[in-house]
């Protein structure tokens, strides 16, 4: 787990991200959310909209497709506190809203859908706003049956595909992971622009 600080809103603690693979009760966590239980207030996000850009690791691939770099998930929660903090959110609560915003369409139900977790999911992302990151460890052990991964490794569970079709990103097989990561964080940012 990283902990990472929210430099426009300290007082709300740092954002705490960890990656979590082999993932078995995915389907319990999602009823769970679904029924909007409070003790689950951390942002799981299916890790299936990550791109993989080493095709070494295709077999991991399908796991984990959407998220392209721990920056956007930082740049999503970093939007969703700032919504939070001056009571702009369009979601329930702010970990919601962090999925949401990873999201570059404002459709919530869609939103959701793709980039939260599923009864399938096996590989999941997990963000948590505020808390000691000692606390945040311990209760993610008791919650997720799965393998804690270091979340340098996220890039290894990249689809490009999936993020290509999701982002509207078009066919640019060239474009290195820097650049897709500069169109994912736009697509993100200017769906609030009407």
């Amino acid at each position: 787990m990283e902990s990472f600080p929210l430099e426009p809103h300290p007082t709300k603690g740092p954002v705490h991200l960890t990656l979590y693979t082999n993932v078995t009760n995915a389907g319990d966590l999602r009823k769970r959310l679904l029924a909007a239980d409070a003790s689950l207030s951390f942002a799981f996000v299916d890790a299936k909209v990550v791109s993989l850009f080493n095709f070494k690791h295709s077999r991991i691939a399908y796991r984990l497709r959407q998220v392209v770099d721990k920056f956007q998930v930082l740049a999503a929660a970093n939007k969703a506190v700032h919504d939070e903090c001056h009571g702009h959110l369009t979601t329930h609560n702010v970990h919601s809203e962090i999925v949401y915003n990873l999201s570059p369409t404002t459709n919530i139900s869609e939103s959701l859908r793709r980039f939260g977790i599923s009864d399938t999911t096996t590989g999941m992302v997990i963000a948590k706003v505020g808390s000691e990151a000692e606390e945040v460890r311990a209760t993610l052990e008791d919650l997720i049956k799965g393998d804690e991964t270091p979340l340098d490794q996220i890039e290894n569970f990249t689809d490009l595909k999936s993020v290509r079709k999701y982002y509207k990103l078009g066919d640019t097989p060239q474009a290195g992971k820097q650049e897709v990561l500069n169109l994912v964080v736009g697509s993100m940012a200017l769906k609030d622009i009407n």
